[in-house]
């Protein structure tokens, strides 16, 4: 009983310790995805990540990453892709694989992509990371998701 008692205290003061350290304001996590590993990413965080060989394989042979965020119902999603190594081309797929937006070269600077979506219903919805054409490109990249 003591030692469960302990590990109680260790998690709660792990916890506290956790949430204490927590940033208020828009977060980066530089934490990269091994390759065919879904991520999430929340409102108000940017994500790095790399596309490369052994990422998941579109139709056209290209490499993707997949992201997921958890929107509610008629939220408002600003979702931004940012590299210097390949021409940047965002999709956004509904809860079911459905693609409700794509975008390539949108964010105005140069390849970079950008997507403005009003979501209808609450859900966790896809963003798949990709380059422009039909030959794989690869190379680091930033994902930012904000209202």
């Amino acid at each position: 009983m003591t030692r469960v008692l302990a590990a109680l205290a260790l998690l709660a003061a792990v916890a506290g310790t956790a949430s204490a350290q927590t940033p208020a304001g828009p977060s980066v996590d530089t934490t990269v995805l091994g390759p065919q590993e879904i991520g999430t990413i929340g409102v108000g965080q940017t994500r790095s990540g790399v596309l490369e060989a052994g990422d998941w394989t579109m139709s056209d042979a290209t490499w993707a990453d997949v992201w997921y965020v958890q929107a509610t119902a008629g939220q408002h999603l600003v979702i931004e892709l940012r590299s210097h190594m390949f021409d940047a081309y965002l999709q956004f797929l509904d809860p079911w694989g459905g693609k409700l937006a794509d975008n390539d070269d949108g964010a105005g600077i140069g390849s970079d992509s950008r997507i403005n979506v009003t979501v209808r219903e609450a859900g966790r919805y896809q963003i798949v990371v990709n380059n422009f054409g039909d030959t794989p490109q690869g190379g680091a990249y930033t994902l930012a998701v904000r209202q």
